[in-house]
């Protein structure tokens, strides 16, 4: 019988795959703003279910695996296929409409997998390898959303084309990357935690502005973090004594006799 801690965690998630559903048939149906207000909603389930399961202590390896095949149609094929109607509707006679699509897809389908095989369900929240696939789906509708709403409110015609499937590959490549990508309390550290309601508050708001704006700003903060750590240097030390730090606590942890040893030498 399955444990009522488990039942909330999962109903979210599984109300994000029906978003992600949503999604795809007002795509279908060349609703493309609709298409991505569902996408949207389904980036909110999806830090949800995980913030209800931290808060139920709720982790398990269904939980993720769930989670896991519900984000791979919510921001995998949905995006996908939003990409794909658009790109039919504006240039129906391209050869690359399938190719880029279709690599978007692939892509967030591998990273899925990638993350699943490195990890374990738990209440630590680390650092990424790659970039997680709701940022390359905010990528892709962010952009749209943001070009539309331009358009409606300036009358200035932003969208284009090959910047949106140039947008779409590139999404696609962060996610099978080894970039490290940080959490985004970490990236954006200049925000005081206790305005993050006041943030967030916002953005919801202002949300076809400021959510292209956030989107755009953690993806280049941590391709320049990366960069910076790769050519120059800069952070590597820093962080690898934090990580030598982490793994000295927790092999004191499982090894008290070894602690009070070191603390007598002391």
């Amino acid at each position: 019988m399955v444990k009522r801690k488990y039942i909330a965690p999962n109903a979210i998630t599984a109300a994000g795959l029906f978003l992600g559903y949503l999604s795809i048939t007002a795509s279908i149906k060349g609703e493309f703003i609709r298409a991505i207000v569902f996408i949207i909603l389904a980036m909110v389930c999806d830090g949800l279910d995980g913030k209800t399961a931290r808060k139920l202590d709720a982790f398990s390896e269904f939980g993720k695996e769930f989670d896991s095949f519900c984000d791979a149609v919510s921001f995998g094929l949905a995006p996908s296929l939003l990409v794909y109607s658009i790109l039919t509707q504006k240039i129906a006679a391209s050869p690359f409409i399938v190719p880029v699509s279709f690599l978007y897809a692939l892509c967030g389908v591998m990273r899925l997998v990638k993350f699943n095989i490195i990890t374990v369900a738990s209440s630590e929240k680390g650092d990424f390898s790659g970039m997680p696939i709701p940022s390359a789906a905010s990528m892709v509708c962010s952009y749209y959303l943001f070009c539309y709403m331009i358009n409606k409110h300036l009358g200035i015609n932003l969208f284009n084309i090959d910047a949106l499937m140039a947008i779409t590959v590139i999404a696609a490549v962060l996610m099978v990357s080894t970039m490290k990508f940080k959490t985004p309390d970490k990236a954006f550290p200049f925000i005081p935690k206790k305005f993050a309601g006041v943030f967030i508050i916002l953005v919801v708001i202002t949300l076809p502005i400021s959510l292209f704006i956030v989107t755009y700003a953690y993806v280049l903060i941590n391709i320049m973090s990366h960069v910076t750590k790769r050519f120059f240097g800069t952070e590597n030390s820093f962080d690898d004594n934090v990580e030598m730090e982490e793994i000295i606590e927790v092999i004191e942890e499982e090894n008290p006799e070894e602690k009070d040893l070191k603390e007598e030498n002391k």
